[in-house]
């Protein structure tokens, strides 16, 4: 394959441009909860943590299927075995980290001073179930994109990583507030 500027630029442009209306709305999302984030400030540290981490490992899981189709290791096939370890390999990995930083950024908060309502389980509990749907989702969106846009002929690296950024951004706030309203914070 060989790559011209000019083709990533007409492909990527549409979705690229896609990409900063959805993060607006999710702006806006976030701009929407201020009070609630006021009254519980240690969620402030916790979100770009949470659309950090899914974005970073669909990203990754997209990335390594990319070059797995390119490469021939890696075949269109949702029952793919590369591709079922490299799915499972990241939601493991993701939930671990997501597990570690919940713990991790408690005890910063509330040694850094920050008053806290809400209890290192409950808030445990919120992070790693907003967060391990959150990889749910990512993940799968990261395999069907990487497989669509390889199918069709487009290079899955200009198309998995705006498209996986976009949706973990947007669903990992939604997502957050949504365990927040389920746990009963």
């Amino acid at each position: 394959m060989i790559y011209s500027w000019k083709k990533i630029v007409r492909y990527s442009l549409p979705l690229l441009t896609l990409c900063v209306f959805i993060e607006i709305f999710a702006g806006q999302l976030l701009n929407s909860a201020q009070d609630l984030l006021i009254a519980l400030p240690v969620f402030l540290i916790a979100i770009p943590v949470i659309n950090g981490i899914g974005g970073n490992i669909g990203s990754i899981l997209g990335a390594r299927l990319a070059s797995g189709l390119h490469v021939g290791y890696v075949s269109l096939d949702i029952k793919d075995s590369e591709m079922i370890e490299n799915l499972l390999v990241s939601i493991v990995l993701g939930a671990s980290t997501y597990a570690f930083l919940a713990i991790l950024i408690y005890y910063i908060a509330l040694f850094g001073g920050i008053e806290m309502s809400i209890g290192l389980l409950e808030f445990t509990a919120i992070i790693m179930g907003a967060g391990f749907l959150l990889l749910c989702i990512i993940c799968i969106v990261s395999v069907l994109t990487a497989f669509l846009s390889f199918k069709r002929g487009l290079d899955p690296d200009d198309m998995v990583a705006p498209i996986v950024t976009t949706v973990g951004d947007t669903l990992g706030i939604s997502l957050l507030f949504l365990f927040i309203g389920v746990v009963g914070v």
